[in-house]
């Protein structure tokens, strides 16, 4: 497909695009051998099931950012409970019992995902929350949601994706989940630890720039109403980017749910450090494509060194002692 800016394009075919994605920026930072083995270009790469997690963020994503009729057309909720087919008895769901695989067979299709009653009512709770929180509520019913932006990078010429959650001529918004990884004493400080630890001030700068290059870009799939409004919003020079992130609620844990957005002003600490991060990305995918092109596995190979003896770490020095039996006793005569 070519660059532009997409109204309505399925996730399927945003994701089936040969181009760099923040994800993608993120991994070609850290460890960029590693891009290629998670990659379309790895034959052998393994496919992944979705995690609860990830289930959950985009059945919320879904109905928050697409509404009702997205959320029924892509998510199932099944049954908590079924009827035996002999006793006729209301039984708690068996995923082993004759009635609940053919339900599942009858569900189960292609672009679909199955979810149970409990993870419907925690993602409607959710999407309560962040509608009717005094400060999102209203910009997140307003705007446009899922709005995708592929484009070339000028310097590199790399291709680029990106998917903005929600757009405003004021604010670029992204959904966020906690996880495990949260860490600190204030929900303040668990977010901003976030921000640093996935290294998601690659995506910020990433998708500031995408959206800076909106005014250069056609639009498809648009009506002519949204075209005229993202070309406004194209003309906006300076906006602010955030993060809504999110826990879900826990009942065996005994977690209540977590709304909290961060907001970050134009070219602020994680813009200039993004855009650093990414500029060592792409000369990371520069290089390697260069060495090994995408038919053969990348690999690291590194340039011998001869450390100094200071640099190995302190317990290079700790030396356990000896392994002593004690000597056997004589018997008494």
């Amino acid at each position: 497909m070519p660059d532009g800016v997409y109204v309505n394009l399925a996730p399927e075919e945003y994701f089936a695009q040969d181009r760099l994605g923040s994800t993608d920026l993120v991994i070609l930072h850290r460890d960029p051998a590693d891009w290629w083995y998670r990659s379309r270009h790895n034959p052998n790469r393994k496919a992944k099931e979705p995690s609860e997690p990830m289930v959950f963020g985009s059945a919320l994503h879904a109905l928050l950012l697409e509404g009702e009729a997205a959320y029924k057309v892509g998510f199932v909720i099944r049954p908590d409970t079924y009827e035996d087919e002999k006793t006729g008895e209301v039984k708690p769901w068996h995923g082993g019992s004759k009635v609940c695989k053919a339900w599942l067979e009858a569900n189960d299709r292609p672009g679909v995902s199955i979810i149970d009653a409990d993870t419907d009512r925690r993602v409607r709770h959710m999407d309560a929350l962040i509608r009717r929180h005094p400060e999102l509520g209203e910009p997140m019913q307003a705007g446009m949601s899922e709005v995708s932006i592929l484009y070339t990078d000028p310097t590199t010429g790399a291709k680029l994706r990106c998917r903005i959650d929600k757009l405003l001529p004021a604010f670029s918004l992204d959904l966020k989940t906690f996880g495990g990884d949260a860490k600190g004493d204030t929900t303040k400080q668990q977010c901003l630890g976030l921000v640093a630890g996935r290294s998601m001030d690659v995506q910020r700068y990433a998708y500031d720039i995408a959206r800076s290059m909106m005014a250069s870009l056609p639009i498809f799939g648009a009506t002519p109403d949204q075209e005229a409004w993202l070309r406004k919003v194209a003309a906006v020079k300076q906006w602010q980017w955030g993060w809504v992130f999110y826990r879900r609620q826990d009942d065996d844990k005994g977690h209540a749910p977590v709304v909290k957005p961060i907001l970050r002003s134009p070219r602020d600490a994680t813009f200039l450090t993004g855009e650093r991060k990414v500029a060592v990305a792409l000369a990371n995918y520069q290089t390697f494509a260069g060495r090994f092109g995408f038919d053969v596995p990348w690999a690291v190979v590194e340039v011998t060194e001869e450390p100094a003896d200071h640099e190995f770490p302190p317990w290079l020095e700790r030396i356990n002692e000896p392994v002593t039996f004690p000597e056997p006793q004589q018997e008494a005569a």
